[in-house]
Order: C-alpha cells, then structure tokens, then sequence
C-alpha cells in the first residue's frame, strides 16, 4: 500500500468527525485530496442553510488528508476562507485540496468546496508546518 492510501485508512479511522458530518472521502493522492458530504438537517444553521462551520470542517478534512498524504505530520499554521454562496440542505458539496506551494518546512494549500453544479460555495487556504522526522502514522 503507497504512503498516501496509508495515510487515508489512519485518518478515516481516528478522525471522528469524518463519520460524524458523514464526509466521504473520494480520492487521495501525494499532495491532493477530494471529500464529499450532503448537507443534511444537522448541517443547517438558524437561517436554514449550510453552517459555515460544516463547510470550513469539510475543507479542512480535505486539506488534513491532503497536507499529509506524504506521510510527514503537518499542523496547520494558519487559516482563512471566503464563503461564496449558500449550500441548501441536500445539495452534495465536494472539497478538493491541492498543495500549490512546498517550502523547506512550511506548505500551502488551497482547497475549492464545490456544489454538484460545479459552483464555488468556499474558498479555503492552509499554510502548515511539517513536523520533520515525524509519522502520520504511529505504530
């Protein structure tokens, strides 16, 4: 098994959130990662639509499994996202996390939450530090 599905079978498994939200993860690969979720009624916020809070942590479990597909740990050092458009309950929304930038230690990442119409409803970016010398994965 490479590095990058390691990484996702350990992720799926100890971030609760993931089951929680009901995220799929789509696709992982060095570098880039694709999660879904279909907003349902415990997504919704007091105005009836997608709580701004479940977008960020659908971009963040994409830009989690993605800054770490290489198998070194990466905490996050900052981040910022722009809400573009309301998601209504049932619409399907997708995060794709894409690494952009790879320094000495640090990273950056940009991760697009689509609806099914391919329309932008977030913009998220990452900056993280690599903990040299450290696994994902702990034995």
């Amino acid at each position: 098994m490479d590095t990058a599905q390691e990484v996702r079978g350990h992720i799926e498994a100890h971030d609760r959130l993931i089951g929680l939200f009901d995220m799929q993860i789509q696709e992982v690969l060095p570098g880039m990662a694709r999660v879904s979720m279909k907003v349902g009624p415990d997504h919704l916020n007091a105005a009836g639509i997608c709580h701004g809070g479940a977008i960020f942590s659908l971009a963040d479990v994409a830009f989690a499994l993605a800054v770490n597909s290489m198998g070194v740990m990466a905490l996050a050092l900052e981040i910022s996202v722009n809400y573009l458009r309301p998601a209504n309950e049932g619409t399907i929304l997708t995060a794709t996390a894409e690494q952009v930038h790879a320094g000495k230690s640090t990273t950056l990442f940009v991760v697009k939450v689509k609806d099914e119409a391919s329309q932008m409803v977030a913009f998220f970016k990452a900056t993280a530090f690599r903990l040299q010398g450290r696994s994902v994965i702990q034995s």
